[in-house]
């Protein structure tokens, strides 16, 4: 595919880019966000965007964890190329992203843009504020408060501006409150029983990690979580609208994302951990970008890492990586959970997803048959081909498994 058929009539540059008007950019991204939502919410200012804006159907994380992942979206790279490889926090053993890092924010910096960062940080030292990031401005706050101050900034913007909104829900899923179900909402379609022929790691996380708090989960458990869960999204929803309505009819690119999903009680698991379901890789990915690219579903395998290279070359902007819009797969990992160190591997393709973790236990599913992952076929002689191909590939990708 080319660029020309990627982004469509306007080809490698923006026309408008090309003539000198650069465009305000709004990168607006949740927590914990999974693509696949376990029932209906009310959602009308998402829609604002997907009314003329481009949904990428495919969309993962790098890696399912807050760290990396932020560190791939700042730098279009993965975590293995960041550093950044767990969360980084007193409680984990990850190390925070280098000052030195070509940032998405120093990128459009050089392109004479203001720079804004509102809400959630996440990716080490942050006390001298985060212009060594190239960020002019800084703020903190509840979801409200970040969203108020966003808009208040961008209203205030004379020249072209970037504005980063960093909201934490639906992350609050760990305080699970006392919530009435909702209509429609959805139970998980497997439990723990699911587990059995897993890797023994997911069953660990649920004994001995955080699991333990949904251990004893009835199904009527799982539907209060899941209502909670659609409730935090509708708060979020409610933040995308007060910036959106401060973007002014200048032209824009605006996206929307998140860092990561959550388990959704698939399987049983809650939250995130050692495991790669569907729930947890999959994130939302939209832009909107008037003349720029194409509106629609686009059903690309593409990564978070791909989002900031495809904001500035929508923008004009030079310095940051090519994504691939040709790749017939993504590559995905997982280094730790806190201290617990427990390295993961994925491919994925459009049909099939292969995780091999460092201690060498496997998962292999035919997505076009069990989208729900419920038949873990890495042990099943008729598929011994497709998992040795997968293991090759990951090979090649990061070289061979310790």
């Amino acid at each position: 595919m080319t660029r020309r058929e990627f982004f469509g009539a306007t080809a490698a540059l923006p026309a408008m880019a090309m003539q000198g008007v650069a465009p305000n950019i709004l990168l607006f991204m949740t927590d914990q966000e999974s693509a696949r939502l376990p029932g209906p919410a009310s959602l009308p200012n998402r829609k604002r965007l997907i009314d003329g804006g481009t949904v990428f159907t495919n969309a993962f994380c790098n890696t399912p964890q807050c760290s990396p992942a932020r560190s791939s979206l700042m730098t279009g790279l993965e975590p293995n190329r960041t550093g950044v490889l767990t969360n980084v926090d007193g409680a984990s053993v990850g190390k925070g992203l280098k000052p030195s890092s070509v940032t998405i924010a120093k990128v459009a910096k050089a392109a004479g843009y203001a720079t804004g960062y509102f809400g959630k940080w996440h990716l080490g030292s942050e006390a001298e504020g985060l212009k060594q990031f190239g960020w002019d401005v800084y703020e903190k706050g509840s979801d409200e408060e970040v969203s108020a101050k966003a808009a208040a900034w961008i209203r205030a913007q004379k020249g072209p501006w970037f504005a980063w909104v960093s909201v934490l829900n639906p992350h609050h899923i760990y305080d699970l409150k006392q919530v009435k179900l909702r209509p429609g909402v959805t139970p998980p379609h497997s439990g723990l029983a699911d587990l059995e022929t897993k890797p023994s790691e997911q069953r660990q996380f649920i004994d001995e990690d955080q699991g333990k708090a949904v251990i004893d989960y009835k199904p009527e458990d799982w539907l209060r979580y899941r209502s909670y869960y659609l409730d935090l999204l509708e708060k979020t929803d409610h933040c995308l609208g007060t910036v959106l309505d401060a973007v002014s009819s200048a032209p824009s690119i605006i996206a929307y994302t998140s860092d990561h999903g959550d388990g959704l009680g698939e399987h049983g698991l809650p939250f995130k951990g050692p495991f790669l379901y569907e729930e947890l890789i999959r994130i939302p990915m939209i832009i909107k970008a008037a003349g720029r690219i194409k509106p629609g579903q686009r059903s690309e395998l593409t990564t978070q890492a791909d989002l900031t290279c495809i904001i500035a070359m929508l923008a004009g902007l030079h310095g940051m990586p090519q994504p691939d819009m040709n790749r017939d797969a993504v590559f995905l990992e997982y280094y730790a959970k806190q201290k617990w160190v427990n390295p993961i591997r994925t491919i994925r393709t459009k049909r099939y997803k292969l995780n091999w973790y460092d201690r060498g236990n496997r998962e292999l599913y035919d997505l076009a048959k069990d989208p729900y992952e419920l038949r873990n076929l890495a042990n099943d002689a008729s598929m011994a081909g497709v998992r040795k191909d997968l293991e090759r590939r990951l090979n090649q990708w990061r070289g061979p498994m310790m």
